[in-house]
């Protein structure tokens, strides 16, 4: 493949996250009370610009994502990770992502 077809490409470490009576975004747990960590990456297609932890994306299946971590990804390896779709402008309060930073320390 030509270079020129190639983009960067970044993983991404994240929680699902739903948004509560008050409309603000929480860690989406499971009926044990954990919250998953998943990971993805930008696409060809990604919508949007990366602005930092904390800030929210959607799947390509529209799941609200708090990302917790970023990280460069060679682009050989991209087809190891499932694309997203696009960053919002949108981010969690600093509890939610102190909370899901603090998952990523313990994993």
């Amino acid at each position: 493949m030509s270079k020129k077809n190639q983009y960067p490409v970044q993983k991404f470490t994240g929680v699902p996250v739903e948004a509560d009576a008050g409309g603000q975004y929480q860690l989406k747990v499971d009926q044990h009370g954990d919250a998953k960590l998943h990971t993805w990456r930008t696409g060809k297609h990604t919508k949007g610009k990366y602005q930092g932890p904390g800030q929210l994306m959607l799947t390509e299946n529209n799941l609200p994502v708090v990302i917790l971590a970023a990280e460069p990804m060679a682009f050989k390896d991209r087809h190891s990770e499932t694309p997203l779709q696009r960053f919002l402008s949108v981010r969690v309060t600093d509890e939610v992502l102190q909370q899901g930073q603090a998952m990523l320390e313990n994993k």
